[in-house]
């Protein structure tokens, strides 16, 4: 057990939000790969609880679409979809680009300062394929940053939303190479955004949508194509 999942156990949390947090943090790093079949029983004796919380754990999993239930057959970890790709990010992307909008008058010196300081951060990282969480951490800092200047606490919660469905597929890209892209795109937009030219702020955060969608695209077919030669 990881650090980070000590610290979940030693919260105050109920035996179902436990096993919810620590499930849904193995498939989202993909330490439970898609495809994976779940025991419930064994899931419920690595954890020392009974089979209850695994199973209201698993219910909210499935809402999330991180899992799928079949009747007779058990429980899948959902598998990686290129249709759901192309869609989940066609939404994110149409939902910052509003967030942007609504943002750029309202960002000060301050903002940008942090803005430019996460960045900083994250260019000594992106040739190092073990800082994975610290990455994810920054990168979440510099959208949340952006986002939040918006002022619309309903676009941020849908935002939200999206962004979880997307968590594994996000971290899947940044452990295929697609840091330094990523990286040129934020920069790009930080600019846009530090001159207040909303029409290119607006292209550039979609396009940093589309962009990481289609390198996900494009890897998980190849990844299809070779398990079905296997």
């Amino acid at each position: 057990m990881s650090e980070s999942e000590r610290r979940i156990v030693d919260q105050h949390l109920s035996r179902k939000d436990v096993v919810l947090k620590l499930l849904r943090g193995a498939i989202i790093d993909g330490r439970l790969a898609p495809g994976l079949k779940l025991d419930q029983n064994e899931i419920a004796a690595n954890f020392n609880v009974s089979r209850m919380p695994v199973r209201e754990a698993l219910k909210q999993l499935e809402a999330e679409g991180l899992v799928v239930v079949y009747p007779y057959r058990g429980v899948e970890v959902a598998r990686l979809d290129v249709s759901e790709v192309s869609e989940l990010f066609a939404i994110r992307g149409a939902l910052e680009r509003l967030a942007v909008a609504q943002a750029i008058d309202a960002l000060r010196p301050e903002s940008f300062a942090q803005l430019r300081s996460v960045l900083e951060q994250m260019d000594h990282m992106v040739t190092n394929p073990q800082e994975t969480d610290d990455w994810s951490a920054l990168n979440r800092t510099f959208h949340d940053t952006i986002n939040a200047a918006s002022g619309w606490p309903r676009l941020l919660e849908t935002i939200g939303v999206y962004r979880d469905k997307l968590d594994r597929y996000v971290r899947l890209y940044f452990s295929i190479g697609g840091r330094e892209q990523s990286q040129k795109e934020h920069w790009a937009l930080l600019g846009a955004l530090e001159a207040r030219n909303r029409p290119e702020a607006e292209r550039l955060i979609e396009l940093h949508s589309n962009s990481t969608a289609g390198l996900l695209v494009m890897s998980i077919e190849t990844a299809n194509q070779a398990k079905s030669k296997s």
